[in-house]
């Protein structure tokens, strides 16, 4: 199958290149089509010489409106599949002035993201929403090596909360405050890669930053708290690259997870504390949870298997 894939292909490490990377794994042909760069002319071309028109956008004007209205109109004529697949969640949450509601991905035949709580919303806009859960590329799904630089007790790896959704979503900030005021009041090293310690790049060096680090503690912008149908990437990355990942209570994480991954009550301080000094005290048992955990990601939820699932759910396999 040749998939037309129109976004933002040039970092080395993104949802597109994850995404392209597992189409490719199993089987298929990519025309990459960098979204700021392809005239909507050469769109066009590419999704009439293929199976599936593929988009995930990320510059609201990169694309003319107009153009893409009626290339997917025309998509639609020919029999071929259109879909879009993003990771945002975008109902609920503060993104400033950006009306994303007019980016050309949102008219689509199929819309994918990775926010299952507001199907209400979509449904109200007329747009043909499906829940499709983040993954990890399926090549990351392995141990690192320690590092002697990387050591440490606990870390979060992500934004610290500044400029992170404010309004929306300040117990980002609360939480690595609080881990910050946890880790100096027992003595533990604590490392924040992306937000007060330097970013680290997706490739090895990630798997080698989740072997050094002794345990993680995660977030994500669940505005529905356990009852959210949402959470970010690294739900599936860290434990999928061999990090030992502590979660707030998400019920359908529960269920991915068979219960092997740890959680905590939402804001109980004392009990992430000590869910943090278990695993640190507990060798065997952290240990058990990286591969139990690990295994489960292996087997169910990296982007190829993601991918098998958009396909089925649009008519392609």
């Amino acid at each position: 199958m040749r998939v037309a894939y129109v976004g933002n292909h040039e970092p080395e490490f993104s949802t597109e290149q994850d995404v392209a990377k597992a189409f490719r794994a199993l089987g298929h042909e990519v025309v990459e089509l960098q979204e700021n760069r392809s005239t909507w002319q050469q769109v066009r071309d590419a999704a009439f010489n293929s199976d599936l028109l593929f988009i995930t956008g990320t510059w609201d004007e990169a694309q003319p409106l107009p153009q893409t209205l009626d290339t997917l109109r025309q998509c639609a004529m020919r029999g071929i599949p259109t879909a879009t697949l993003h990771l945002d969640i975008f109902h609920g949450s503060d993104r400033g002035a950006r009306k994303w509601w007019l980016n050309p991905m949102f008219f689509t035949r199929y819309v994918f993201t990775a926010d299952g709580s507001h199907q209400d919303e979509w449904d109200r806009l007329g747009v043909d929403h499906r829940w499709l859960r983040p993954a990890v590329r399926h090549d990351a799904v392995h141990n690192g090596r320690f590092r002697p630089e990387y050591a440490c007790e606990v870390a979060f790896v992500g934004s610290n909360g500044v400029g992170y959704h404010d309004s929306a979503w300040p117990y980002r900030k609360e939480l690595l405050h609080r881990l910050c005021e946890i880790c100096q009041r027992n003595g533990w090293n604590f490392r924040n890669p992306g937000g007060d310690d330097p970013k680290i790049e997706r490739g090895e060096d990630m798997n080698d930053f989740y072997a050094s680090a002794k345990v993680t503690v995660g977030d994500s912008l669940c505005l529905d708290r356990e009852k959210t149908l949402y959470a970010s990437d690294r739900a599936y990355e860290s434990p999928g690259r061999g990090g030992l990942l502590i979660m707030p209570q998400l019920d359908f994480l529960d269920q991915d997870y068979a219960g092997h991954l740890p959680m905590y009550r939402w804001g109980d301080w004392e009990g992430l504390e000590r869910t943090i000094r278990h695993y640190l005290t507990n060798e065997a048992d952290n240990q058990a949870v990286r591969e139990e955990t690990q295994a489960i990601v292996r087997e169910g939820h990296t982007y190829k298997h993601r991918v098998q699932e958009l396909l089925q759910r649009v008519g392609l396999s």
